[in-house]
């Protein structure tokens, strides 16, 4: 991660688990009760409609490099 953060020039790194049902996606944001929710990937579409029905500010987050893991 330090290296790839490295070539990219990013300066803060950030790792995120992106294992969550949707049951338990939308529970945990229930639970924590966010003013804004960032969506990295997956039905960011879905998932920011659902929140934006529940008041909760969301928007989709572009993560340099994600697409790259694919390779």
């Amino acid at each position: 991660i330090r290296q790839r953060a490295k070539l990219s020039g990013v300066e803060l790194p950030l790792v995120l688990s992106d294992h969550a049902d949707w049951a338990d996606l939308l529970k945990t944001i229930d639970d924590i009760a966010p003013q804004e929710v960032w969506v990295t990937h997956g039905r960011e579409d879905a998932l920011i409609h659902a929140l934006s029905l529940k008041g909760i500010t969301a928007r989709a987050l572009s993560l340099i490099g994600y697409e790259d893991d694919a390779e």
